[in-house]
């Protein structure tokens, strides 16, 4: 190896431990002038460390440029993996993420991400059956990994088999107890199963660890079915804190001050789910807690 090279990488990685990803990519991008054709692992190794500077900058194109410089030397399993992934950022046809995950998996059986993110790709096409496989290899070569473990519980969630949800969702709480999203998905089942104490418990548990406005809009619905519509609005006013433009939130707000019978309020709070989606107006025209109150809106 080139000493003048080595120079450079070293140098190159402590300005990435330090967060200076501009200076570092400049030295990488001068470390390959001391290479040649006889230097094809460095010259892999510069490129991979290039391409995740460029990931992390969401610099996609270039990111995919290095992947496809990778893969013009040598055939590897993490080249093909990051065109996927690079894809999969920014929205491109999904068989072309599938096709190159795939070739990943052909190369290295054993590349957990690939197979999860596969999973993810076959659900996102409705294969259904094929993303379950997927999920169970990933389990296979890592027994602790309690994404996963909730990934395949929310699955079969979807097609109402809730009693093996709730057996992965469970075992991924056994791993990681304070896993939001699995915290979140136990919440569902719960309320499922018609506990709605239960549900309310882990929605309570996921506040702070699963950040998503529909964790409160669910504990809304359950006080809304159990007539507390106070309690409904104070849940929905501190999920507004994080998710103030969340259309569904105001508009469970809007029924639940028209259900306790302050039409002022309800007014006012589906005027502000109309003004960030129109498509609340429509909603509410078809609901009777607000039908009445959208016909003076016109």
């Amino acid at each position: 190896m080139d000493l003048k090279f080595k120079n450079y990488l070293i140098l190159a990685e402590e300005f990435l431990l330090e967060g200076d990803s501009d200076k570092a990519e400049d030295l990488l991008l001068k470390s390959l002038k001391f290479t040649n054709d006889e230097d094809a692992d460095e010259r892999i190794s510069v490129y991979f460390e290039l391409a995740d500077i460029y990931l992390k900058e969401e610099n996609y194109a270039r990111a995919k440029f290095y992947f496809e410089k990778i893969l013009s030397i040598k055939k590897m399993a993490g080249a093909f993996y990051g065109l996927a992934i690079t894809n999969d950022f920014i929205d491109g046809d999904i068989n072309y993420s599938i096709k190159n995950y795939k070739r990943a998996i052909e190369l290295d059986d054993n590349y957990d991400r690939a197979h999860y993110y596969l999973a993810h790709a076959y659900d996102k096409i409705g294969k259904t059956n094929l993303a379950i496989e997927e999920f169970k290899k990933v389990l296979a070569i890592d027994e602790y990994d309690f994404v996963t473990y909730n990934d395949l519980g929310s699955i079969y969630e979807i097609e109402n088999k809730n009693d093996l949800a709730e057996k992965f969702v469970k075992k991924s709480l056994e791993i990681k107890a304070d896993y939001g999203r699995a915290l979140y998905n136990m919440g569902v089942l719960s309320k499922k199963k018609g506990d709605n104490k239960l549900a309310l418990k882990y929605y309570y548990e996921a506040i702070g660890k699963f950040e998503d406005p529909f964790l409160f809009l669910n504990m809304s619905a359950v006080y809304i079915e159990e007539k507390d519509y106070k309690s409904a609005i104070n849940i929905l006013d501190r999920g507004l804190m994080d998710f103030p433009n969340s259309v569904n939130l105001h508009y469970n707000k809007a029924c639940s001050f028209s259900l306790l019978g302050d039409v002022k309020r309800a007014k006012e709070e589906i005027i502000k789910a109309i003004k960030i989606n129109g498509d609340a107006y429509t909603w509410a025209k078809t609901d009777v807690d607000l039908c009445e109150i959208v016909k003076e809106l016109k």
